[in-house]
């Protein structure tokens, strides 16, 4: 027997053995790739708004009449306009995404508005012609509270809301056309809903109501010689249906860098 086949032959058993192990050892597999993550809207955004609006502009109004004219002081008086008009502006916010999927949040939007009612009658004449009230420019400080679906986002709103009235023209009250003519910057309030569509993933848009409440210009006017007129605004309110198109990002330093600031 050559030197060869002994060796081999006193190996062959250990070799057997250790083959037969092997079989019996788990087969071994690489592990799954982790599952994709969801649409995350904690963040920031920046984007565009615009829409209808239309409501009233209401007044209380205390008309003294001049001796020798008919009739006795009148106090809180009412009048009333139906307003109608258009909304456009730009918007900021931050959202926060909890684990339970719960959406936090605040925006911010500053907007052109010509929501009125109606033309200001002619400058020359005291017996009759119309009274403009409208909302010239008007901004929203917001919470925003929703849950995520996903890319889909229908959420609550509500805060503060401020804006500019203007009111010229005649105003009727009790058959009497005072002249007006006032401008104001006031604070009110807004509540409303709506949805946000993530479409990619930086963009989404929204379709949103908004309902603000201001409450209105005040001032004085002389009907001469019949009465004076003091009145005071019993509320400014519209109902607005607005859209907008959101550019979304997580951090201030990634906003600078898109814009070549490179940071």
């Amino acid at each position: 027997m050559t030197f060869k086949a002994t060796v081999f032959g006193a190996l062959a058993p250990i070799l057997a053995i250790g083959a037969a192990s092997a079989a019996d050892l788990p087969s071994y597999k690489a592990p799954p790739p982790p599952p994709p993550v969801g649409f995350d809207w904690t963040g920031y955004h920046i984007g565009v708004i615009g829409g209808y609006g239309g409501g009233s502009a209401s007044y209380l109004s205390n008309i003294t009449f001049f001796a020798g004219a008919p009739g006795a002081s009148w106090y809180n008086a009412p009048s009333s306009q139906g307003t109608t008009g258009f909304v456009v502006g730009v918007q900021s916010g931050a959202t926060w995404q909890l684990p339970n999927n719960i959406v936090v949040g605040y925006e911010s939007d500053f907007n052109y508005a010509d929501v009125s009612s109606g033309n200001p009658g002619a400058a020359w004449g005291w017996g009759g012609g119309a009274l403009q009230s409208r909302l010239r420019w008007y901004g929203t400080e917001r919470l925003r509270f929703g849950y995520a679906f996903g890319r889909f986002l229908p959420y609550v709103t509500g805060g503060l809301t401020y804006g500019q009235l203007f009111s010229n023209g005649f105003d009727n009250v009790g058959g009497i056309s005072f002249p007006t003519n006032a401008s104001k910057w006031q604070a009110g309030w807004n509540v409303g809903a709506g949805i946000e569509w993530a479409v990619f993933d930086k963009i989404s848009i929204k379709a949103e109501y908004l309902y603000t409440s201001l409450a209105g210009t005040n001032g004085q006017s002389l009907a001469f010689p019949v009465a004076y007129r003091t009145f005071t605004g019993n509320g400014f309110d519209t109902h607005m249906a607005r859209v907008g198109v959101n550019y979304h990002f997580k951090s201030i330093g990634s906003l600078l860098g898109i814009a070549g600031l490179g940071l």
